[in-house]
């Protein structure tokens, strides 16, 4: 627990496990130990769900910690089984000021617009890569890549606008 001010900041681990025996055994898994050692959590704090639950004990954990608290996963699928259950858990602890850090590549993701967005927007286009490459070598024997070419120095901002709702030509007139 660090404290900020007047307030406590818990950490709150959260395992998405294959099985029931890989459950039991979570408190002898080198990555739990090395969590347990590094932020000190007690074993109340610790959340175990086995995969095919729709992460039902993730939402109940994210309904039920406070503001500033932090949600520590090994790794950010365990967020949700697609790129919208992905979406929809991140807004969601981003509206309730949860911090997601995730153990393994070290790198954290503050509740902020603009990291949620770049993380989201790097999220799609690797499933649309994915797509394209198993479309093309599946079905078209093209030399050159599908589509226009890549490289708008305002990508971020056309998302940005476009998840606000504004359409093309308002988003072309206001990038100029």
């Amino acid at each position: 627990i660090i404290c900020q001010g007047d307030q406590s900041v818990k950490f709150f681990p959260y395992y998405l496990c294959k099985n029931l025996q890989e459950a039991k055994n979570i408190n002898k898994h080198p990555v739990h130990l090395a969590i347990n050692k590094e932020f000190h959590i007690p074993e109340e704090n610790v959340a175990i769900e086995i995969e095919g639950s729709r992460r039902r004990i993730l939402k109940e954990l994210i309904n039920d910690i406070g503001k500033g608290d932090t949600i520590i996963l090994t790794d950010l699928n365990n967020l949700g089984e697609n790129i919208d259950d992905v979406q929809s858990t991140l807004f969601s602890c981003f509206k309730k000021d949860i911090n997601i850090y995730c153990y393994h590549p070290y790198s954290r993701i503050e509740p902020s617009a603009e990291s949620c967005m770049s993380f989201l927007i790097s999220a799609q286009t690797q499933i649309d890569i994915q797509n394209l490459k198993s479309t093309r070598s599946k079905h078209r024997t093209l030399k050159k890549p599908l589509g226009r070419k890549e490289g708008s120095k305002h990508k971020l901002s056309i998302y940005t606008l476009k998840l606000k709702g504004y359409k093309q030509s308002q988003i072309a007139q206001q990038l100029g």
